[in-house]
């Protein structure tokens, strides 16, 4: 009996696949690893911009108050401060909530990609493995 060469190929090939879909499925896990680090950085920076406007709009009032000859933090000026405070405070809490979605977003399309992957990787070694029988007999 010759060797089988046919078989011996088609195994190969559907190994080779098969390492290959392994290998897609880290380039997935790693690009949604950068999503995610990228969406950090932008949270992060949005924070320091609603920091400098907030500090801005205080130190605005704080010059207004100062210009007037107001006592500083009592009554309305006081009311003013924390209306900026409570402003910021919306505002950040606005941009962790905007995050934290995009970041279960990314989870959740991740989960899918890696779960398409595996279905896919494992079709083909079944598919490999009865060409690989087809091919022995």
């Amino acid at each position: 009996m010759a060797f089988p060469w046919l078989a011996l190929a088609i195994g190969a090939s559907t190994a080779v696949s098969y390492m290959g879909s392994i290998q897609t499925s880290k380039n997935i896990k790693a690009g949604a690893a950068w999503d995610k680090y990228y969406k950090d950085i932008e949270k992060s920076q949005n924070i320091i911009a609603a920091n400098k406007q907030a500090k801005k709009l205080l130190s605005a009032k704080r010059a207004a108050a100062g210009a007037r000859g107001v006592e500083m933090f009592t009554g309305s000026s006081l009311f003013d401060q924390e209306q900026v405070v409570a402003n910021y405070e919306d505002t950040r809490f606005w941009i962790e909530k905007g995050v934290e979605m995009d970041l279960q977003m990314i989870d959740i399309k991740l989960a899918g990609k890696l779960s398409e992957e595996s279905w896919n990787r494992k079709a083909s070694l079944l598919s490999g493995l009865g060409k690989t029988y087809q091919a022995t007999t």
